[in-house]
């Protein structure tokens, strides 16, 4: 058994550090701008050099184009290789001994900044579990990758240790953001801010109860994805399930386009 593993089986999580190449986020970071800088040149406004700059300006423009973007850039090839890195699955069959993987679903990109706040929206989520939201192997992973340094004034993401032997959690209350462990359950227990850099990937399991930290003076963000185990007993005998199920929203987002001058112009 490796020390993460160990640390694994007794806290609920494990950070490792340096696991992923320098050159990973940085890409991530560029292809984030580009996509925001598309984004203001769509209202007219000069891109600013900094990443924060740019989005507090499209914010400020446009907060329904804002909230598209983010919610969008998660399906960036950038963003997807960094969360499909093969560092990460060599990681997971060598320190954790698993020999094959599922990918459930719940990609996320997750953004934090005093600055931009979404009105009645996401800022943080509260204290949870993940596995409600994917219901596959009981040892499955949640793989939280920062691509920005992370401390207590940057929104960590806070554990409580050991929580994942509770098993599931099921005083809870339902909020737009999906469901929430009550206070009252959570009375008595001390949640640990983790720290992470650039580079370090944090492997916790769907029982550990986390959130985000809602302290921080600087812009966080981090990449979410979930790994089953295709081994694991009781998700052979289950069939393989996952909550992420796949829906085709077949209406046209934009009434009448494409028109035929639309492709004209792309395929004259």
């Amino acid at each position: 058994m490796t020390s993460w593993s160990e640390e694994l089986r007794r806290d609920g999580f494990t950070v490792v550090r340096q696991l992923m190449p320098p050159t990973a986020a940085a890409a991530a970071l560029r292809s984030i701008s580009r996509t925001v800088a598309d984004q203001l040149s769509q209202v007219n406004l000069a891109v600013p050099g900094d990443l924060h700059a740019q989005l507090r300006a499209l914010h400020s423009a446009d907060l329904d184009r804002y909230k598209r973007t983010l919610g969008a850039l998660w399906r960036k090839a950038d963003i997807m290789d960094v969360m499909r890195h093969e560092a990460l699955f060599a990681f997971v069959r060598s320190a954790f001994g698993w020999d094959d993987i599922f990918l459930p679903g719940g990609d996320v990109l997750l953004l934090m900044a005093s600055d931009l706040k979404i009105p009645d929206g996401y800022f943080g989520v509260g204290a949870h579990q993940d596995f409600p939201s994917v219901q596959g192997s009981l040892d499955g992973l949640v793989v939280w990758i920062p691509l920005t340094d992370v401390d207590t004034d940057a929104f960590p993401l806070e554990v409580i240790p050991g929580s994942h032997r509770r098993g599931l959690v099921t005083a809870v209350d339902e909020t737009s953001n999906g469901w929430r462990i009550t206070d009252a359950y959570l009375d008595q227990m001390t949640f640990q801010p983790v720290s992470a850099k650039t580079g370090d990937v944090v492997f916790m399991s769907g029982f550990t109860i986390h959130r985000s930290g809602l302290s921080g003076s600087r812009l966080r963000i981090a990449l979410s994805t979930r790994f089953d185990n295709a081994s694991e007993p009781s998700f052979i005998a289950r069939g393989y399930p996952t909550a992420y199920q796949r829906s085709v929203h077949r209406e046209q987002f934009v009434p009448g386009f494409p028109s035929a001058e639309d492709i004209a112009t792309l395929w004259p």
